[in-house]
């Protein structure tokens, strides 16, 4: 916007009333404020007097309007103060090289003041293309999209070129100005504006493009670089998932073959005692697996569902309750003690943070005292919102900690339910105190 302000300053030709006033108009009001007192005045005195609008002129307009009015003022002064008066005629010849002096001393000052004017225009014109740019790239540096930044580049650069700019996909080109985004790879498409540019808004816009390409390959690179973090990461949660199902399932399994064979064995007489305990061990195991299973299928349902992560408003103390009551039966007599209030809200995908935190109930239950405390807390900066929710409870029945044995699937479940907000997931046991910490962590941008 400005560099189209400064070439119409500097091309445009002012209107023709402003031109008649300055030039003519007021070269006639300086001669008639000067002619009551003329006695007072030699002519070189006036000459200077009229020199001074001619300055102004040259300083606040352009240079051809300048000598416009040094014309002017040379007329002015020699039909009003040179005898004979009122006629053009010059008697005396000091005179002559009065008014010589007085044209090439007001050209001179137009010429400058042009110069001047323009290195002005120049220096102003390429402090708004710098800083320009400088937001450009800050601005487009914190957008995550290509179809973000393009939009953002648009609207920017049309505005400060008043020219309406298009992105133009594929090697498709427009009417007027086509500039493309790549010249090595012309399928990335380019930019069109609907006005033809000068040369300085070309060369501004090519810069401003080719900061785009730059800004654009960094977030190619950065994608690149987080999809190789997502694919290494779901190697070790799935590594981390079949060591857990690995173990969970062959405990039980091992059992129910061990008691179903001994039950088979028609060589081994069973008393009724043992062949019921038998049975009774088989029931247990196969609830065992039971709820494995439902294990895997609860984290097939989390894996859909992050695919489609919708962010809502939640109530801390209803995502509790909803928590508790997906574990019902076995969370019958389980004690909550939490420092969470009736308003206290957080951000985050409901049905996903419920699982996940159904999952930690149900761990700080199954090892615990049937007693869990329960903390949130939040904090934020300009970019970022993170919650933090943490159990503790003491533990009476410790897991498996062997690197070859099972980590539990609600473990797995709540971390991969943090990973889809951003965030993470820790158990952690203090063997000195018997104490076990939960913490589920995530985060969401501060837009």
């Amino acid at each position: 916007m400005l560099e189209e302000k400064l070439m119409n300053q500097a091309e445009a030709k002012p209107r023709w009333y402003k031109a008649l006033f300055l030039s003519v108009i007021m070269p006639l009001i300086v001669v008639f404020a000067i002619y009551p007192v003329r006695n007072w005045f030699t002519t070189t005195d006036i000459v200077m007097l009229q020199l001074l609008w001619v300055t102004w002129v040259a300083v606040r307009s352009n240079r051809r309007l300048a000598i416009l009015t040094t014309l002017v003022s040379v007329a002015c002064t020699d039909w009003f103060f040179v005898a004979p008066n009122f006629t053009f005629h010059i008697e005396n010849i000091e005179y002559l090289v009065t008014f010589m002096v007085m044209l090439i001393v007001g050209f001179v000052i137009s010429q400058l003041a042009g110069e001047l004017s323009t290195k002005v225009r120049d220096v102003q014109l390429h402090a708004s293309n710098s800083r320009t740019l400088y937001e450009l790239a800050k601005d487009l540096n914190s957008l995550d999209t290509l179809d973000e930044q393009k939009k953002y580049f648009v609207e920017r650069i049309s505005k400060h070129l008043n020219a309406s700019c298009t992105f133009i996909p594929a090697t498709s080109q427009g009417n007027s100005e086509f500039i493309l985004l790549s010249e090595v790879n012309p399928s990335w498409g380019g930019f069109n504006f609907t006005k033809r540019l000068t040369q300085g808004q070309k060369s501004f816009a090519d810069t401003a493009i080719s900061l785009l390409y730059q800004v654009h390959e960094k977030t190619l690179l950065r994608q690149q670089s987080a999809a190789i973090s997502v694919q290494a990461e779901l190697e070790r949660a799935k590594n981390a998932l079949l060591r857990s199902l690995s173990h969970d399932l062959r405990t039980p399994l091992a059992t129910i073959m061990g008691a179903s064979s001994m039950l088979a064995d028609d060589e081994i007489t069973l008393s009724d005692i043992v062949i019921k305990e038998q049975a009774s061990n088989i029931y247990e195991q196969s609830k065992i697996l039971n709820e494995h299973f439902d294990k895997v299928m609860e984290l097939s349902r989390v894996n859909k569902m992050g695919e489609n992560l919708s962010w809502q408003t939640i109530n801390l103390q209803a995502l509790l309750s909803e928590a508790k009551a997906r574990r019902q039966q076995q969370l019958t007599d389980f004690v909550i003690n939490t420092n969470i209030d009736a308003q206290t809200t957080c951000e985050g995908d409901v049905a996903l943070l419920e699982i996940a935190l159904a999952n930690m109930l149900e761990n700080a239950w199954r090892y615990g005292d049937k007693k869990v405390s329960v903390e949130f807390t939040r904090s934020s900066n300009q970019q970022k919102i993170c919650y933090q929710l943490i159990l503790t409870n003491n533990v009476i029945t410790k897991a498996q900690t062997s690197s070859n044995e099972g980590v539990g699937l609600g473990s797995i479940i709540c971390d991969v339910v943090a990973k889809f907000h951003q965030g993470t997931f820790t158990l952690t046991i203090n063997n000195e105190t018997n104490m076990a910490y939960a913490k589920l962590i995530w985060e969401k941008s501060n837009d």
